[in-house]
């Protein structure tokens, strides 16, 4: 007699696969991620979002805890790869792209708003784009301006959230910061980091002495072999892929220092070091270098997926 199943498994197919699945064995980290992280021995990369929703939402809790511990500046940012570039900061090549990076800050901030039952204005780069934003979105839950406006902030402001300054834009942020006294103030998915060689030793100065001033409450930045994430209050973190458990990430560095420059280069390296076979094992071919270049696409493929 045929046995009939509601999905089309043979039974003991489907028997095998509850059975995994109550083990914690199945499917990759979006899937333990999302389904099976309860069942499963907790783990470093546990830690790390299983899409752009969830890495905008652990932005907007790291922000309100980071207020409420009474950190006036706070700065977020969540580098998708194909909105950012390392040296020269966003891309958004064509207007796609800066529709796309607007309705992230949009999320963010109306998330924010609920978080921390404030009321909010969100700043942007110039006029043109503030006042296409007031236009499209007439329900958003927050106030909407621009860098360049003579108020920028009211009276009635409880946050201001700054979305993606850029190097033009650093002497308005400075000025809106001082403004704000009391007023938090978030700087969303900051672009003051140029690959321009004609900005001077003053103005890079000037840069870094504002930026001191915020604490980076929550980032999750590519790179070429991993990534780096912060969650305030936890620590600076930088994880690889775990070659032997694809869309499982092996966490390589865990300080309160932001590993950047050279110090970042050496910990990718000593861990590019660790996965590479010996000698004896290289019979294949296999070398650091080809262990670099699948970690690579695996994090890429990762930083992709978040924005699906």
């Amino acid at each position: 007699m045929e046995v009939r199943t509601t999905v089309g498994v043979r039974p003991k197919v489907a028997k095998d696969r509850r059975r995994r699945e109550r083990k914690g064995v199945l499917g990759n980290k979006r899937w333990i991620g999302k389904v099976g992280k309860a069942r499963c021995a907790p783990r470093d990369d546990d830690v790390l979002p299983d899409s752009l929703e969830g890495a905008i939402q652990q932005a907007v809790e790291a922000v309100g805890t980071a207020v409420r511990a009474g950190g006036g500046r706070a700065t977020a940012e969540i580098l998708l790869p194909e909105l950012w570039d390392p040296i020269s900061g966003a891309l958004m090549a064509d207007e796609g792209d800066q529709q796309k990076f607007w309705e992230i800050t949009r999320y963010f901030a109306e998330l924010l708003v609920r978080e921390l039952n404030v009321r909010a204005r969100v700043l942007y780069p110039d006029m043109g784009c503030a006042a296409m934003l007031k236009n499209a979105w007439p329900d958003a839950g927050f106030e909407i301006g621009c860098l360049a406006d003579r108020k920028p902030v009211q009276d009635t402001d409880e946050i201001v959230l700054i979305a993606a300054p850029d190097p033009q834009g650093l002497e308005d942020a400075k000025r809106i910061t001082n403004l704000a006294e009391d007023v938090p103030v978030v700087l969303f998915n900051p672009r003051l980091v140029s690959g321009d060689v004609g900005i001077g030793l003053n103005v890079r100065r000037m840069r870094a002495n504002f930026l001191k001033t915020f604490v980076v409450a929550y980032s999750l930045r590519p790179i070429g072999a991993g990534s780096v994430f912060r969650k305030y209050p936890g620590n600076w973190q930088v994880f690889v892929e775990e070659t032997d458990l694809p869309g499982r990430y092996r966490q390589v560095y865990d300080s309160p220092l932001r590993p950047q420059g050279e110090r970042l280069d050496a910990i990718l390296e000593e861990a590019m070091e660790d996965e590479a076979p010996s000698d004896d094992q290289q019979g294949g071919g296999t070398s650091v270098w080809n262990n670099l270049g699948k970690t690579m696409a695996s994090m890429q493929r990762f930083m992709r997926s978040l924005s699906q």
